[in-house]
């Protein structure tokens, strides 16, 4: 995941060397910022998807836990019992929600990445009319 914070050239532009480069860095800077918002939605859209799957996950290994209890009552001897499926169901849905958190932090981190170009891009659009004016 760590690419996905840098674009294609080897990283975020630094805001000092955007604004030597007058309107044309201006440009990039707000190309980038739009770049950055983009993957941090992205990156919330992953975390929503992966907590659907991992909830449709826990729903089948709680099925299967039901069915396993009822396999163990009838004496058929099953390899996990329910108790062992529900621990792994709560398991899974714990990860799930570790790895949910994780996305949302890193979408936020993006989102105040994004935020600090566009006070960057700022600067640089004073700094022209500045030495413009």
């Amino acid at each position: 995941m760590a690419e996905q914070g840098e674009r294609a050239g080897g990283g975020v532009a630094a805001p000092g060397a955007t604004a030597e480069a007058g309107p044309l860095g201006a440009v990039l800077l707000a190309f980038e910022q739009t770049a950055v918002t983009a993957e941090a939605a992205r990156v919330r859209d992953a975390g929503v998807d992966t907590a659907a799957s991992a909830a449709d996950l826990v729903a089948a290994l709680e099925e299967a836990s039901a069915a396993a209890a009822g396999m163990a009552a009838g004496g058929a001897g099953a390899l996990l019992t329910g108790p062992a499926l529900a621990e792994c169901a709560d398991l899974l849905a714990r990860r799930a929600r570790e790895h949910e958190a994780q996305s949302r932090r890193i979408a936020e981190a993006m989102a105040r990445a994004a935020g600090l170009l566009a006070e960057a891009d700022e600067e640089v659009a004073r700094g022209v009319t500045g030495t413009a004016g």
